[in-house]
């Protein structure tokens, strides 16, 4: 596989790490933004050492506890990848993902990792080669553990972390003073754990405290020498509960003191203690004369039966007791009777958990993907809580996940939010709409008034429907009532009101009496029948003279054929279909912002969508809709497309629908956001960085990928001057809201400050196209195909769903991230008045130089005639961006030029094969065009073949450890023949391409 590999990428993501930039402050309040380390990235120097070891050792990646952790490999080679990883002998399939057309991802993630994680993860591949990746899992230390030697003289603490913590023992009330050790050990054992041990003498021990600390930058854990003091008042608990499991040691003291040294101390136990060891007396004198003993009792490994009770006996004190219970293993017990909430927007609430644990456990919580620390209450023995108060009234799902050595808990909480309703109330044509949002869903009633008030009024009862919407943000619900004012008899106004257990709104329009509407349509009706026989008369005469404009007619349209001929065809109407609630989107949660085009009929406007994937996350998007003043014709033309969108379905190479706004308010039709704006401009502006090949791009950068030509700050405003001149829809300005986005995988090959526009968080592109050549601002033959490639997808899904285009060119497909290419129809946003590609012909202005010849002189438009403008824009996507038919005015010479058969000539960067295929899509017989699906077929084989050449066929270059700052041309290289070199050697700039 590495063989067939010029570019290999390792990427690390870590979420809620603490990484460099990253302060402890940001982590306590839930930070959770995924971070991208780029950890190994070769060129074709390392390629040569990968094939000779066979094996990538990649630096260690620190994680820290509780985080995750995803280790991607990004390989750009074709066909199926064998692998799997591998992890302490435990062996698991691959996760192989396409990233572009011969780029694959080799995923693997790790969910909360603790200690246990830490290791090595082998990932192999094709049985020979392997890619080492070393985990070190960050943590404050585990509760150390204190043991007793076996000559019973000397207690000993041991302490394991990474990183490495420092180990104290301390003694006295004031739990401060550090007690000398006699011996120190320290040991690094695998994956950077730090094993500490330090000893001290029993003689050390005479103080009520003894503790030892293990600290680090994490944390500070403590394990305190167990005791019964017999000197301590009664009334203080004569029993302590101990908790162990099996195999862990056991250590417990009884000190007491006496006047005189004639007392005695000593263990008793009602179980087989097993191996314990007794320590003879230790006698201290204190300035009162008073003298103290000591006696231990110690188990060097607990077992089941050594639970019990160990009780501390004195010839001269009350005696104590010790219970000691041992587990078989570690656990986590909880017991949740109510995982839903709902309470007051002003309401004080926290989460609580209570657990029964051993050993002691670590927990956070979750919430929109953050996670927030929580710290451990003990309530009793091994019980504890954990408590979060910091949700700040917003409704959703919170998670608590706790875990400890062997054991780990997780559960859900929901939240709802108690809201008083509000209220749209609105007139339409026919009904009146009443629309509310509350939490818990209101009720709507609706009462006819008097002139004064509404007090005491009558509800309507009939002419009324209602439905429940559904929710799009979390917490939320929605209803909609529509009344038919038809079955009204009087009255003057109409009030809606919306009520559930937070409180109630109304809201009132006006409504004349029907007496009076019916009074006032006859003198209407018949004023209109008087002056529309003269209206009539008089533009019979004026008609002729001016010819009406035509209102907006969308471009992309849906047809069904009637007859055996594809020319056969009606359009088919939806204006009478009925519009599917689900895609209703609550008008509040858009937030409008820059007008990215505007055309005769309409504009496109940027926008923040909150929640229209998923509750609470904000989407870039896109939002169609008419200028203020709009015929009710184009109204329905709108609807219409709406209707057809969600009929038609979503593909990867369309610019999809994600919602409607028709309540309430003009009708806005929210589609996807494409940052790059225009696949012409997007050719134009990046038309001096065309490469043949990728060994050029290779060569033009000195064959680093870590030249970053964003830093070039003439290129940047030039093309930022380039796009705001343009009056088509560029759409490639970048969402200043400061939302956070997740990156896709593709855009990784690059560090996080050389990626320019924000992802939406919810649409995947699987088809993206090398990122690292889009962050680089370069184009390639092999980008070229792609588009190509794409737009005939996307073209092939239309034609499936019986959709014809009948504008396809450049300006009208737009670009993303990953140079994924989405056919889109923005026509209204276009000013068609002002743009030279729209020439007038009939009472219509018509995109001619795009138009097959039966569409130019028949008016008949079927999918072939969208073969025939598809080579159109073949030939702008290899010319760069290059105005079709160059030099060539569209007058009564042109029409002629097309109905003889006239067709452009080769396009610059074009092969033979492609001219090949652009000619066959401008045959003069429909009949002998291309269909889509066989164009699909061509381009890619044709990038199959572009792949393999630039594969088999690249350019080896070795830098001279000498000469490494000199040009290019000063390297030792050893040239192989590139497959592409039909292309034309120079590449000179078009002087006729208008801007």
């Amino acid at each position: 596989m590495f063989e067939t590999a010029s570019k290999l990428f390792i990427l690390v993501l870590v979420t809620n790490a603490a990484l460099p930039g990253v302060s402890e402050k940001e982590v306590n309040k839930g930070f959770s933004q995924p971070k991208y380390i780029l950890i190994y990235r070769t060129n074709m120097d390392h390629l040569e050492s990968l094939h000779t070891t066979n094996k990538v050792n990649v630096s260690k990646i620190e994680v820290n506890v509780l985080d995750s952790i995803t280790l991607k490999v990004i390989m750009n080679v074709s066909g199926n990848i064998s692998c799997h990883w591998t992890f302490k002998n435990i062996t698991t399939p691959c996760n192989v993902n396409f990233c572009t057309l011969h780029s694959q991802i080799i995923t693997l993630i790790v969910s909360r990792v603790t200690e246990r994680h830490a290791g090595i993860y082998h990932l192999t591949t094709e049985g020979t080669n392997t890619i080492n990746f070393p985990i070190f899992v960050r943590a404050k230390p585990r509760k150390p553990k204190i043991t007793m030697e076996k000559e019973g003289k000397i207690l000993e603490c041991t302490a394991e972390s990474y990183p490495s913590s420092s180990l104290i023992w301390s003694s006295s009330s004031t739990r401060s003073s550090e007690i000398p050790h006699i011996n120190h050990n320290k040991s690094i054992e695998s994956f950077g754990v730090t094993r500490i041990r330090k000893k001290i003498s029993i003689k050390q021990c005479i103080h009520n405290h003894i503790s030892c600390c293990a600290s680090n930058i994490h944390g500070t854990e403590c394990s305190s020498l167990y005791t019964q003091d017999l000197d301590r008042s009664n009334t203080e608990s004569s029993v302590l509960n101990v908790f162990l499991k099996v195999g862990d040691p056991f250590l417990v003291r009884c000190i007491a003191s006496y006047e005189t040294y004639k007392f005695r101390i000593g263990w008793i136990t009602n179980t087989n203690a097993g191996n314990t060891t007794e320590v003879l007396d230790v006698e201290e004198s204190f300035v009162s004369s008073r003298h103290t003993r000591i006696r231990f009792l110690f188990i060097t490994s607990v077992q089941l039966e050594n639970s019990g009770l160990y009780t501390c006996t004195s010839t001269k004190h009350s005696n104590k007791t010790v219970k000691l219970t041992v587990f078989e293993k570690g656990f986590i017990n909880s017991s949740i009777t109510n995982n839903v909430h709902t309470i007051g927007e002003a309401e004080n609430f926290c989460f609580e958990v209570r657990l029964k644990a051993y050993p002691l456990v670590r927990c956070q919580w979750y919430f929109s993907h953050k996670a927030f620390p929580s710290l451990l209450k003990k309530i009793s023995g091994n019980s504890y809580s954990a408590s979060f108060c910091d949700h700040g009234h917003k409704p959703g799902i919170y998670e608590f996940f706790a875990e400890n050595e062997e054991a780990e808990f997780q559960t859900f909480f929901t939240l709802y939010i108690k809201k008083k309703p509000s209220l749209e109330l609105s007139l339409g044509k026919n009904n009146i709409f009443c629309n509310s949002t509350s939490y818990p869903l209101a009720t709507v009633s609706w009462k006819k008034c008097n002139e004064k008030s509404c007090a005491g009024s009558e509800n309507i009862t009939e002419g009324i429907q209602t439905m429940e919407l559904d929710g799009k943000i979390f917490g939320s619900k929605s209803i909609l009532s529509v009344l038919d004012p038809t079955v009204m008899t009087g009255g003057f106004s109409i009030e809606c009101c919306a009520e559930n257990a937070v409180g109630s709104i109304c809201k009132r329009s006006y409504l004349p009496e029907q007496d009076k509407m019916r009074f006032s349509k006859t003198i209407f009706y018949t004023t209109i029948g008087i002056f529309g026989l003269v209206t009539i008369l008089f533009f019979a005469f004026i008609v002729p003279k001016y010819k009406k404009q035509p209102g907006y007619e969308r471009q992309l349209l849906m047809i069904q054929v009637i007859g055996s001929s594809e020319n056969d065809y009606v359009y088919v109407d939806f204006t009478n279909t009925d519009y599917d609630p689900k895609w209703e989107f609550p008008r509040e949660n858009l937030e409008l912002g820059n007008v990215l085009g505007s055309g005769a009929f309409g504009k496109v406007m940027e926008a923040m969508a909150y929640g229209i994937n998923k509750a609470d996350v904000p989407v870039q998007v896109a939002v169609k809709m008419l200028k203020e003043k709009y015929e009710p014709s184009e109204k329905d033309a709108l609807m219409s497309e709406l209707k057809m969108m969600i009929h038609m379905g979503r593909h990867e190479n369309i610019v999809n629908l994600l919602g409607a706004c028709t309540i309430s308010g003009p009708v806005y039709l929210i589609f996807e956001y494409c940052c790059y704006g225009d696949l012409l401009n997007y050719l134009r502006n990046n038309r001096e960085n065309f490469h043949k090949t990728l060994t050029d791009v290779f060569a033009h950068n000195n064959f680093s990928f870590y030249h970053n030509l964003h830093n070039d700050q003439q290129f940047s405003n030039k093309a930022r001057n380039v796009v705001q001149n343009q009056s088509y829809v560029p759409m490639n300005r970048e969402s200043n809201t400061g939302m956070l986005s997740q990156k896709s995988d593709c855009d990784l090959l690059f560090h996080e400050d050389e990626l320019t526009c924000p992802l939406n968080t919810d649409v995947e592109y699987r088809n993206a196209r090398r990122y690292e050549d889009e962050d680089l601002h370069v184009l390639t033959l092999e980008d070229l195909l792609s588009f190509s490639y794409q737009v005939a997808k996307g073209m092939e899904f239309l034609t499936s769903q019986s959709c014809i285009h009948r504008d396809l060119a450049a300006r009208n497909v737009l670009v993303t991230h990953g140079k994924v290419a989405k056919i889109c129809d923005f026509g209204l946003a276009r000013d068609i008045m002002q743009d030279s590609n729209y020439v007038v012909r009939g009472n219509a202005r018509l995109p001619v130089k795009w138009m097959a010849p039966e569409s130019l002189f028949e008016g008949s438009y079927t999918t072939r005639s969208d073969v025939w403008s598809y080579g159109i824009l073949l030939w702008e996507i290899f010319s760069l961006g290059v105005n079709p038919y160059p030099g060539i005015q569209v007058d009564s010479d042109f029409y002629k030029l097309i109905q003889s058969g006239f067709k452009m000539e080769q396009p610059f960067y074009a092969t033979e094969d492609i001219y090949s295929v652009i000619q066959s899509c401008w045959a003069l017989d429909p009949g002998k065009r291309l269909a889509f699906s066989d164009l699909v077929s061509i381009f890619e084989k044709q990038l199959a073949d572009a792949e393999v050449a630039l594969y088999h066929n690249i350019k080896v270059c070795k830098y001279n450890s000498h000469y490494k700052n000199l040009p290019i041309s000063s390297m030792e290289c050893t040239s192989i023949h590139s497959a592409t070199s039909s292309l034309k050697e120079s590449m000179p700039m078009n002087e006729d391409v208008q801007m």
